[in-house]
């Protein structure tokens, strides 16, 4: 039997960002309250961003993906730098500050439910701890994800809520890693033109032109990919352009053309090979999938 999550509040978000993207999930109907996801994020903070949460009702995840700040954890102070992931709850003071010289890009998930701390434990995690990995572009990689879900009006926005916080904390366990404050150079690096990837996907149709709006040689650009766990960067852009367009196609009504023209592809059957090497199905395949087509001919 479903139950209405109309108990949760929704948590107060941070006020001093200078851009962010968010979800919340605290209203909608879930049939297993046992680990739910309120809601979550991505900020890149002001220069005077400072969060200090005495009496936080959920459970909270949170990694950095650049930048540089301080995280106070039941009165244990830790630095900031790419790649640092920590974990809060009720009971447990957090109090996060940016630097703001070098401000802070973060992700955050809150959660609930009977079984979040044996989540957490997946990861290794408890709350008032920091930890580390390897890679946090992998972590951002399945928060994406999750956004892009968690946003649609569809009946299943908590259980895949709950199952891409479990793969987090999979990720997490996986990527373990010792932690330094700051990051290396070419970490960095990498997760600055990853940004920038994301941020200008549309303006770039190829590895050479976006390397080049960068400052960068394409093959520096490639073996930054590489040496980070991701794909490359063409297929970054790829994945990005592709991810568009199966949201503006369900809009559409499942217009595989003016899908096509609308993302920047001028030949249909082009963009819907690629967009099948991605999604795993044709445009049309999909759309049939999903019972989204508008009966109109395309």
């Amino acid at each position: 039997m479903s139950a209405r999550t109309s108990d949760l509040v929704k948590p107060e978000i941070a006020t001093r960002v200078r851009e962010g993207s968010y979800f919340y999930l605290h209203g909608r109907r879930t049939a297993d309250p046992r680990l739910v996801v309120v809601c979550g994020g991505r900020e890149t903070c002001a220069a005077d961003y400072v969060v200090d949460r005495t009496d936080f009702p959920y459970y909270g995840l949170e990694w950095v993906e650049r930048g540089r700040g301080d995280v106070w954890l039941a009165g244990r102070h830790h630095r900031l730098g790419p790649a640092a992931v920590f974990c809060y709850g009720p009971g447990v003071r957090c109090r996060i500050r940016s630097d703001p010289a070098d401000p802070l890009v973060k992700c955050f998930l809150d959660f609930a439910g009977a079984e979040a701390e044996a989540a957490m434990a997946v990861g290794r995690l408890r709350p008032g701890r920091l930890a580390g990995v390897a890679s946090p572009a992998e972590l951002s990689e399945v928060f994406d994800a999750m956004l892009r879900d968690a946003i649609r009006p569809i009946a299943e926005a908590h259980p895949l809520a709950a199952a891409y916080l479990r793969v987090l904390m999979l990720k997490i366990r996986a990527g373990r890693a010792p932690l330094r404050a700051h990051g290396t150079a070419r970490q960095e690096t990498f997760l600055r033109c990853r940004q920038y990837l994301r941020d200008h996907f549309r303006d770039h149709r190829d590895v050479e032109s976006a390397a080049a709006a960068m400052g960068l040689t394409p093959t520096y650009l490639c073996r930054l990919f590489r040496e980070h766990g991701e794909a490359s960067p063409y297929q970054y852009l790829l994945r990005l352009r592709m991810n568009e367009a199966l949201d503006f196609l369900l809009a559409s009504g499942g217009q595989v053309k003016q899908t096509s023209f609308a993302c920047g592809f001028r030949d249909p059957s082009h963009f819907a090979r690629l967009f099948k090497r991605i999604h795993g199905l044709t445009p049309r395949e999909l759309v049939a999938r999903t019972g989204r087509g508008a009966g109109r001919p395309d």
